[in-house]
């Protein structure tokens, strides 16, 4: 896993589907439906994912990342998922909000029980999806990192101090994020979160819990890539 800083972001949306082999294709809707029948709540939007220009595994170079994004089912890259991200020469892509605090706590979300990712305790954030595709075809993912900020938590960026952006590559994941100072101490801010989240209809976070360093995110559960960001903040190497 590699946290490198982000100061460029050049992505473009491209026609196509996800270039899922024939046999791994066929066997999406039977996985939906097995998918449903375990969780009801689930829904089969569109997601972005992320080549190089003309294909390959996507490289950030001087801080710039360039890519081609193609859209597909979200069914289809759950199947991907549960089959371990075999090599499709192309890369999961999310976009996450590193929130901090005043005290230099990282608020980190719990997922809730009715999504795909029920109880993992990560950055709030989301896919890249059609919705971030701007008219000329790029794809605004600072925009989006801002937009799954402010559903999830209840808070606006513009009323924090933003700071670096960095893309974690993880194998067959790119994942970019981007931090965000807000003035309050930690027990503020989750009590604002909190506040917002008993008022959702559909909300995507159990709760919020604040990380103090990377042993207490390790202790938590946070996912691997969380934790990484973690110790990356501790070391002064995310500011």
């Amino acid at each position: 896993m590699q946290i490198v800083p982000v100061s460029q972001i050049d992505i473009r949306l491209v026609p196509g589907a996800w270039p899922l082999p024939p046999a791994m294709r066929a066997e999406v809707p039977a996985f939906w439906q097995s998918a449903l029948d375990a969780n009801p709540h689930l829904w089969d939007g569109r997601i972005l994912g992320l080549t190089a220009p003309g294909g390959g595994p996507v490289a950030i170079r001087d801080g710039a990342l360039q890519a081609e994004a193609l859209e597909d089912a979200y069914s289809a890259f759950m199947l991907w998922r549960s089959q371990g991200f075999p090599d499709i020469g192309l890369c999961h892509t999310f976009g996450w909000a590193l929130i901090v605090s005043s005290d230099n706590a990282l608020i980190y979300g719990v997922m809730g029980g009715q999504t795909a990712n029920a109880g993992r305790i990560y950055p709030p954030g989301g896919a890249l999806e059609p919705r971030d595709v701007l008219p000329d075809g790029r794809v605004d993912v600072l925009r989006s990192i801002e937009l799954e900020l402010s559903e999830e938590t209840g808070l606006a960026a513009q009323d924090a101090k933003a700071g670096m952006s960095v893309a974690v590559l993880d194998g067959p994941r790119l994942s970019i994020g981007r931090v965000f100072r807000f003035a309050e101490p930690a027990a503020d801010l989750m009590a604002r979160i909190r506040a917002n989240l008993s008022v959702q209809e559909h909300r995507e976070l159990a709760d919020v819990i604040a990380i103090r360093s990377p042993d207490e995110a390790e202790r938590a559960g946070a996912v691997p890539y969380a934790i990484a960001v973690a110790q990356a903040f501790a070391a002064g190497h995310i500011v």
